[in-house]
């Protein structure tokens, strides 16, 4: 079981060390003065993480990839949403570095949660990707109770990690670089999402 355990962390930090949707998201939160936002948007993220697992676990991942049509909706409602917040980071106007004083009002209005819940759970790469880890990593015969202990440690990795990778990206040299080019931050990531979403959507 350690060794599976080694063998998923590796694995799991490489695919989130990828840039991706994800990584864009946590980085366009936390690069804001609202440290709550990234917070919680890694908390969607990880919650997303968890529906994936949960559908590896239940069979229903395998029956999305193996039905062309159901696979193909997925990546276009995912691909939409994708390019949708895309286009509302470009136009901001840095409108994300808040202070203290408006974190509440900030939270409603950019939902950081949800974004981060959508943008990982209509990912269908992160569902091939689990879908991958329990069908290479773990062996079928695994019992149920052992695969939702390797699931629940995919999402607390998934948690600490992007927290660690906050951390690194508020410390002040470089979060006074990001503040400083806020705006510019926002129209990257926002191509970076549109860009993402368009080759989800063009993807065979």
């Amino acid at each position: 079981m350690i060794a599976t355990f080694l063998i998923l962390a590796s694995v799991t930090f490489i695919a989130m060390m990828s840039p991706g949707p994800d990584m864009m998201m946590v980085i366009k939160y936390g690069s804001t003065k609202n440290h709550r936002s990234a917070i919680t948007c890694i908390a969607g993220i990880c919650c997303g993480v968890s529906v994936h697992v949960t559908l590896s676990i239940l069979g229903l991942a395998a029956i999305i990839a193996a039905s062309a049509k159901l696979f193909a909706a997925m990546k276009l409602i995912g691909a939409g949403y994708l390019i949708y917040i895309g286009i509302k980071s470009f136009l901001s106007s840095g409108g994300l570095a808040l202070d203290k004083s408006n974190n509440l009002k900030a939270n409603k209005r950019n939902t950081p949660f949800r974004d981060g819940l959508l943008c990982n759970v209509l990912n269908p790469k992160v569902t091939m990707f689990i879908l991958a880890v329990f069908t290479q990593i773990i062996e079928p015969t695994t019992p149920v109770f052992e695969k939702i202990i390797y699931g629940a440690f995919i999402a607390i990795q998934a948690f600490v990690v992007w927290n660690i990778f906050v951390l690194f990206i508020r410390t002040k040299p470089v979060l006074v670089l990001l503040n400083k080019f806020q705006v510019a931050i926002d129209r990257t990531v926002g191509v970076a999402l549109v860009g993402f979403g368009v080759a989800l959507a063009l993807d065979k």
